[in-house]
């Protein structure tokens, strides 16, 4: 019996939205599975907030963007975390330097223990220029609100 209750409760969290989207003309929420079923990238780079170089299973901005319709020109995003810290960036920022929100690290799904279950980050290896406390700043962990404007 309590391995039943064990697995509806699991299944009950992955139908729960993880993140929701506001735009001027909508509001979107996508589950977990709603959300790996968008484009998805790998990234390999490192932080300053891990140890080592990790794999980010993600969906960048630029596709998020896509996907809802919206046109990044003169667009600033407020990203909210679960802790309702915020933040507020320009979307060309994040799409020309191939901001992700990453949903799983090394293969495994993020906890909210481990900057989860989402987290926006730059691919801070690859392009070390920005890899500074402004665009660190940025790296919003435990998302789970976009508001678009």
């Amino acid at each position: 019996m309590t391995l039943l209750l064990l697995f509806l409760s699991l299944d009950a969290m992955a139908q729960r939205p993880i993140l929701t989207v506001q735009s001027e003309d909508a509001s979107v929420s996508f589950t977990l599975a709603e959300f790996k079923a968008l484009p998805t990238t790998q990234v390999r780079t490192k932080t300053i907030w891990t140890d080592k170089e990790h794999t980010f299973s993600s969906v960048t901005f630029k596709d998020l963007m896509k996907h809802l319709q919206i046109d990044p020109k003169g667009k600033h995003v407020t990203m909210i975390a679960l802790n309702d810290y915020a933040i507020q960036v320009a979307v060309e920022t994040l799409i020309e330097h191939s901001a992700f929100i990453a949903y799983a690290i090394d293969g495994k799904r993020m906890r909210i223990r481990d900057k989860g279950p989402l987290w926006v980050l730059y691919p801070f290896s690859d392009q070390p220029a920005i890899n500074i406390p402004p665009y660190q700043a940025h790296a919003i962990w435990q998302l789970k609100t976009l508001v678009v404007n």
